[in-house]
């Protein structure tokens, strides 16, 4: 940070719990980084005075309303020119979801009207803002699609004093038998978790009567007589009581509990907190499916998620009756914790964000596009032109277009799909339509067309597939914007002939790319020198694909799983083959697990192995994964998300050197890469697996890697922004006179 960079944080919610959170420890935090920060009351007579005002790089204005006062001192900074950022930790600024706010359910009418003014007012002061913080990402989504504005995600994080309390203080952990009673602890805080209390009620009670030593414990506001009757007996009620304090009474926890109700969106937008602070104390959480809390806990590692009754008390009931595991996922907590949100780290996020937004504010020309009512934009979201080849049963890559489809139609945008007509199949789209729905999901688009004979002026067209990349061009005229979904480096799915050549010149025609991965957008880049493109990455399912918790070598004898796919050339089946047979040969006691494609493929095999197949649940691949000690997955073109999924249950890759490989690995130092031959293949599978320490290194790096692949909702909100960025750059040229549509061409070119 340049030197003379500070801070000033404008209060204007007297909120102890998070202006402590989202002020003072973010203060301390800076501070840590040789950063100058402190704070006012929106009161304070100083925010008038321009001198004041000019020490600062950048003010930041902490849950506060609209007001006159507001208003001019919003005004002085930007004379000024210094940014403003407006921080907010609750969906409390879009008044059309009051209603499913709980507390508010309960006030009276007069409350509610002086409620429904205060939300009003945060929203003008957020939209008064440049620049938007919040706590989550399902937040930062939120108010960057209701505010046009940049958004950056800061999580909680806890400070020097909860930890020093945390090391003092003797949880159970620490204790264990010697204690003859055990807590489950809700931290309910505020009075607005009533209707969320109720999603673990019934497990609660089922324990709370099974179990003699085990007791809730209730910290804060909740009408348990309410939820909980005849059981007063086995619950412990204490008062709302301060931050440090309550360090150490979840420390005294057994199981940490937090529900939420997950059809609400104000409840989607609360932050982990509740998971963070028990975690420094090691004790583990289970938590409602609220995506704050499904970002930082990996189910069965680090805490457990509960979806329905029945997972809440088979959750509550495996942690009770097995120590070790409650041991284990409160250890493997604070460790998470103490990897990511301790006051270094959220201070280094902070100077980077603050960093960046003073740079944008410097130069404008970087800041996100304007709020969509002030651009090209339809104020209802783009049309989005799809043209695809026609689906069939288990296809991953028509799987991944119709995902991309239904989120952009969640998120407002009119999506419509036009089917190649490739055979006799379907004969409309209806028909099609219903396929889709019966074997993916339901696409929840404006229309599903059978042919592309009808395309109408549309905002984007999008081809998906080099055959579909000249219907694009054909009809280039009638959208202003043309993108390449792009899953593949598709020339390589054919030997020299025809269709590689075809395919190659779809390159040529100018969409922007927005590929699946690093390495098709890699490919262009080196192959036909395209400057510009959006990569992203499908989401791991973590809930299926995660690790045991001991990575440590196991007693039985080791196990390899080959992704083998005899019918799919890229996937070099044969090759695999004769590697595994040296392995064999040189170990026999190594046992040999084929999957992936129908049994009865894997014929005249030269050498003993366990056929399984294609598994009957997806649910099994995880399990598959972490019954094996390395798994081997061929990718000469982009690879699927199977090797990613084999990181994500840590066991180590193997795969080919070829092709720029090591770019969708995020480098060499995360699996294994062999040439393509099988004597180097088989020995660089025997090196790893007999050198424990090169096997924990490659678990760990890939555990490491694949944690940073996207949810589903963070994956989809990449594919949007490439689209309304690229979008937006093609409507400015054209209408700068650069670029024109040139409708005997087919494609944008240089005008």
């Amino acid at each position: 940070m340049a030197a003379g960079f500070s801070v000033l944080y404008i209060l204007g919610c007297n909120e102890g719990p998070s202006a402590r959170y989202r002020v003072f420890n973010h203060i301390d935090s800076l501070r840590k980084q040789g950063i100058h920060a402190e704070w006012v009351w929106e009161i304070h007579p100083e925010l008038a005075d321009a001198n004041y005002l000019r020490r600062f790089s950048i003010v930041v204005n902490f849950r506060g309303g609209w007001s006159d006062r507001m208003g001019a001192i919003t005004e002085l900074l930007r004379q000024l020119d210094i940014p403003t950022v407006y921080d907010i930790d609750d969906l409390v600024f879009d008044p059309s979801l009051v209603e499913g706010i709980d507390a508010y359910t309960k006030m009276d009418k007069p409350a509610q009207q002086d409620y429904r003014a205060g939300m009003a007012s945060i929203e003008r002061m957020m939209k008064a803002s440049d620049y938007v913080t919040v706590s989550t990402p399902f937040l930062a989504d939120y108010a960057q699609t209701f505010t046009g504005k940049r958004v950056w995600v800061v999580p909680f994080g806890v400070n020097d004093r909860q930890l020093e309390i945390s090391r003092h203080v003797r949880g159970w952990a620490d204790v264990g038998s010697a204690v003859p009673a055990r807590f489950i602890t809700f931290l309910s805080g505020t009075n607005t978790h009533e209707r969320d209390f109720a999603e673990a009620v019934d497990a609660l009670r089922r324990v709370l009567v099974e179990y003699d030593d085990v007791y809730l414990k209730l910290v804060g506001y909740l009408d348990v007589d309410k939820h909980l009757p005849g059981l007063a007996h086995k619950v412990i009620r204490l008062p709302f009581m301060p931050w440090k304090d309550l360090v150490i009474e979840a420390a005294s926890a057994y199981i940490n509990i937090a529900p939420f109700d997950p059809d609400s969106p104000f409840c989607q937008s609360k932050s982990d907190l509740k998971y963070v602070e028990p975690a420094i104390s090691g004790v583990p959480t289970i938590a409602s499916p609220i995506s704050s809390f499904q970002a930082s806990i990996t189910s069965g590692s680090n805490g457990i998620i509960a979806r329905s009754a029945q997972q809440w008390y088979e959750a509550l009931k495996s942690l009770i009756d097995d120590t070790a595991l409650r041991d284990r996922l409160g250890i493997n907590a604070r460790a998470h914790v103490h990897r990511e949100r301790l006051p270094e780290h959220i201070g280094a996020r902070l100077a980077e964000v603050y960093r960046e937004a003073v740079r944008l504010h410097a130069e404008p020309g970087l800041a996100i596009p304007a709020p969509l009512a002030a651009r090209a934009r339809p104020e209802k979201g783009l049309r989005i032109d799809w043209v695809i080849p026609q689906p069939f049963e288990g296809s991953g890559g028509h799987r991944n277009i119709f995902r991309a489809i239904r989120y952009l139609s969640e998120f407002g945008h009119s999506c419509v799909v036009h089917v190649l007509p490739d055979n006799h199949r379907f004969s409309t789209g209806r028909e099609i339509r219903d396929f889709i729905t019966s074997e993916f999901f339901d696409l929840k688009a404006a229309d599903v067309v059978h042919g592309v004979d009808h395309i109408t002026e549309t905002d984007v067209l999008v081809c998906t597939y080099w055959t579909t990349a000249y219907v694009v061009k054909d009809n280039a005229a009638k959208a202003p914007h043309h993108v390449y979904f792009l899953q593949d480096y598709e020339p390589m799915f054919f030997p020299m002939g025809v269709d590689y050549v075809r395919a190659c010149e779809t390159y040529r025609f100018g969409f922007y790319p927005v590929t699946s991965g690093p390495w098709p957008l890699h490919m262009l880049q080196e192959q036909w020198g395209v400057t510009e493109g959006t990569s992203f990455r499908f989401p791991i399912d973590r809930s299926i694909y995660h690790a045991n918790q001991d990575l440590s070598p196991p007693s039985r004898a080791q196990r390899i799983a080959y992704f083998a796919r005899p019918d799919m050339p890229r996937r070099c089946y044969p090759l695999g083959v004769a590697a595994l047979e040296i392995v064999h040969q040189r170990r026999p006691d190594v046992e040999i697990l084929f999957y992936g494609d129908h049994s009865q493929k894997f014929q005249n095999i030269p050498f003993p192995f366990t056929n399984v197949g294609m598994t009957p649940r997806i649910e099994d691949l995880g399990d598959l994964y972490r019954s094996v000690d390395l798994g081997l997955c061929f990718s000469t073109t982009n690879p699927s998300l199977v090797p990613f999924e084999m990181m994500a249950c840590g066991i180590p890759v193997v795969d080919l050197d070829v092709n720029g490989n090591e770019v969708s690995y995020g480098g060499r130092g995360n699996c294994i890469l062999a040439k393509p031959n099988p004597v180097d293949i088989a020995d660089k599978i025997l090196a790893t697996l007999d050198d424990p320490a090169k096997m924990l290194e490659l678990r760990s790096n890939g555990l490491s890697y694949a944690s940073t692949f996207p949810t589903e909702l963070e994956m989809a909100r990449i594919i949007e922004r490439g689209i309304l960025e690229s979008y937006d750059a093609a409507v400015s040229a054209v209408t700068a006179g650069s670029i024109t549509n040139d409708p005997s061409a087919g494609v944008m070119a240089t005008a």
